[in-house]
This record gives C-alpha cells, structure tokens and sequence, in this order.
C-alpha cells in the first residue's frame, strides 16, 4: 500500500469514493499535456485525455487478475482509449475537475510497473499447465 500512498501524494489523487466489486477498478486518469514535444502550448481544447492513469482500486476478482500480470494497486497503467465510464470526483477553484474511470479489469492492457518486477520473476508452467510468474530464486555458489 505503500506504493498506492506514494503515487497517491505525487498526483494529489483524491479518495475514491467507493471499493469496487468484482472484476471492476477504479484508474484515475494522469493529467493531459500542456505543453508539445516542441514547446508550444496546447490549449484546452485540443488537449487529449492519455490513455494511462494511476490503478486505485480493485474488486477481489481483478486483484486475482492483477496477481497473474504482477500489477499492483498503485501501479501506472495503460488502458484503451474509449475504456471505462468516467466519473468527476473533485473539482477544484480553477474549474478543472479530478476524474476516476470505472473500467474491467480485461481493459487494463498492462503496467508500466510491472516491468521492473518482471526481472525478479520467471515463467513456469504448473501443474494444470498454466503460465505462472514464479520468483526467482537466488543461488549462490559455495
């Protein structure tokens, strides 16, 4: 959790309103860019909402999801573009509101997070010949 508190902080993502049930999560949506590549300000109007935001929330059945991929709560996520119901949650004295999106679990497309785990786990197949992430184990020559 200490890694949802940290992303929490750094975004100044507000609480959520409700824990999700089932396959469902809650994604709060990074904020869109300001500013081009090249330097040029990018009005309002013509800013586009990034397909990526912060994993808040998560159902008992997506956390079993979450599990398999090495996705935790915290975790900054991709997801598809028209993904997700969005909801206003805050909205601040400037007139710019804070938003979650309430999406399936299956709409995730995956963690940038996760690939820094990735290394300290390998892929095995158990015995109902599934593909599993098992921790690698550290051997050290006597």
């Amino acid at each position: 959790m200490e890694h949802l508190a940290k992303r929490i902080k750094q975004y100044g993502i507000p609480r959520p309103p409700y824990l999700p049930q089932g396959s469902n999560v809650l994604i709060f949506r990074l904020p869109s860019e300001t500013i081009s590549a090249g330097g040029i300000i990018v009005p309002e109007e013509h800013q586009e909402p990034k397909p990526m935001g912060v994993l808040i929330g998560a159902g008992l059945a997506a956390r079993d999801v979450m599990e398999s991929s090495l996705i935790q709560l915290g975790d900054i996520v991709w997801f598809g573009r028209f993904a997700g119901w969005e909801k206003e949650i805050q909205r601040d004295p400037m007139g710019t509101g804070k938003s979650i999106l309430q999406m399936k679990i299956a709409d995730v497309l995956g963690s940038c997070d996760a690939l820094e785990r990735f290394d300290s786990y390998e892929i095995k197949t158990n015995d109902k010949s599934q593909h599993v992430f098992v921790p690698k184990t550290n051997r050290k020559a006597a």
